[in-house]
C-alpha cells in the first residue's frame, strides 16, 4: 500500500517529463477521497530522506502541528508512531483539518525504508486525539513513501498521499480545493518531493558570506507562510479573538495583540 497498488492512477495533466522535471507524478482515477503519488530520484541517502519526510512542517506549507502521542519500536528495526497533525484551511469560509494516524517505519534488508501511514479510529483499540474545537477530522487513508538506496549517495523515492478531507463539510463553491487530486499532488506529493530536491543541491549551492543562501530564503518564504496561514485560520490558541460586530457588513474581523502594542487584523467576508 505504501506503494500505491490499492489505487487507480492515471498522469498529471500538465506534467511533462524532461531532466528538470520533479518526476513521475499520477493522481487517482475514481476511487474514494482524493490521492496521489510521485516517483523521483534524490541525491540524499535513504535515512536522511526519513528523517527530512518525516519533519513534515519542514516542507508542507500547510501543515499547523503535528505532535507524537505514542511512540514504540518494534523487534524487527521498526517503529510505530501515534500522530496528531493539524491543518490549514486554505479559505476563511472553510474550517482547518486535523488528523490522528498511525505511522509505520521499518528498514528494509537492502538499507531502504517503507514507511506506512493511515488514520485511526475508535475500532483500533487505540486511543485517539479528541475532537478540536475549530477542526474538522479528515482521514488518512492508506499512504507512505518507500525508499530504496541506489548507486551512488541517492534514493530512489516512491511517495502517495490518499486522504477523504470531508469536502461535505465546506461551501459547495470551495469543494472542488477538497475533491481534487491534482490540489492534493501540487500542495503535498509533489512539495515533497521538491523539497528533498532542493536540499540536496543546496550544499553545492550554499556559500558562506555569499549571495545564494537558499537555506535562509527557504526559512524566510516559510516564515512569510505560516505567519498568512495563521492570518487566515486566526485561532483562538494564537491569540486571535473576534471583534464585537453591529451586523450591518457581513464582515468578521478578529484581531491579535502584537508584543509592541500594535494589533493585528484579519477580516473575513460571508458574501462569495
Amino acid at each position: 500500500k505504501a506503494t500505491g497498488t490499492a489505487v487507480d492512477w492515471i498522469q498529471m495533466p500538465g506534467m511533462k517529463p524532461g531532466p528538470d522535471s520533479t518526476g513521475m507524478v499520477n493522481i487517482s482515477h475514481g476511487c474514494s477521497g482524493v490521492a496521489a503519488r510521485a516517483c523521483g530520484l534524490v541525491s540524499l541517502e535513504p535515512a536522511r530522506v526519513v528523517e527530512i519526510l518525516k519533519d513534515r512542517p519542514s516542507w508542507h506549507r500547510d501543515c499547523r502541528r503535528l505532535a507524537t502521542l505514542y511512540s514504540t519500536n518494534t523487534s524487527s528495526t521498526g517503529k510505530i508512531e501515534v500522530l496528531y497533525m493539524q491543518m490549514y484551511a486554505p479559505t476563511t469560509l472553510a474550517p482547518a483539518r486535523d488528523f490522528c494516524t498511525l505511522r509505520y517505519t521499518s528498514l528494509l534488508e537492502d538499507g531502504g525504508y517503507v514507511i506506512c501511514e493511515r488514520s485511526l479510529n475508535g475500532m483500533h483499540g487505540v486511543p485517539t486525539a479528541p475532537p478540536m474545537q475549530s477542526f474538522v477530522r479528515a482521514e488518512m487513508l492508506p499512504s507512505g513513501y518507500l525508499i530504496r538506496p541506489c548507486e551512488g549517495s541517492g534514493s530512489i523515492i516512491i511517495i502517495v498521499d490518499h486522504m477523504d478531507l470531508e469536502p461535505w463539510t465546506v461551501p459547495e463553491v470551495l469543494r472542488p480545493l477538497y475533491e481534487s487530486s491534482a490540489v492534493l499532488a501540487h500542495k503535498v506529493t509533489i512539495a515533497a518531493l521538491r523539497h528533498l530536491r532542493n536540499l540536496a543541491q543546496e550544499a553545492t549551492i550554499e556559500v558562506p558570506g555569499g549571495m545564494h543562501q537558499p537555506a535562509a530564503v527557504r526559512s524566510l518564504s516559510q516564515r512569510l507562510a505560516r505567519g498568512f496561514n495563521d492570518a487566515v485560520n486566526g485561532f483562538t490558541d494564537d491569540c486571535w479573538s473576534v471583534m464585537a460586530s453591529d451586523g450591518i457588513d457581513d464582515v468578521t474581523v478578529v484581531v491579535k495583540p502584537n508584543p509592541n502594542g500594535v494589533q493585528i487584523a484579519s477580516t473575513t467576508s460571508g458574501i462569495l
